[in-house]
């Protein structure tokens, strides 16, 4: 039993959580030769889940990062700027848990008959 709020949160989480494991990688190889940085755009996968076409995807579209400075190495991680995106990204994973966890106490709740 989901309603379509509940299905964009569950994405919503899905997708963060997937993003973070791009954002460590990027962190973890920093000093890497060659490394290109990663990202997915959160706004257009979560676009994707209200329209309903997420489910005829198969995972998301991991795009390199267009950087502001390339290294010498030809490394493309600037650790501030994917450290403010781990920031920026664990706002959305945790907003999406909270708005999860009221949503199902709201359903509960009528479940219960609004007591």
């Amino acid at each position: 039993m989901t309603d379509k709020t509940t299905a964009i949160l569950e994405k919503m989480m899905d997708v963060a959580s997937f993003r973070q494991k791009i954002l460590a990688s990027n962190i973890a190889n920093v000093e890497t030769p060659g490394y290109k940085a990663k990202d997915i755009s959160f706004q257009k996968e979560l676009n994707a889940a209200i329209e309903g076409s997420s489910n005829k995807k198969q995972g998301y579209e991991v795009f390199e990062t267009t950087p502001t400075m390339i290294n010498r190495d030809g490394n493309t991680v600037n650790i501030d700027t994917e450290m403010a995106r781990v920031a920026e990204n664990t706002l959305l994973h945790n907003t999406s848990a909270q708005l999860l966890a009221m949503n199902f106490r709201m359903i509960k709740d009528i479940i219960r008959g609004g007591r």
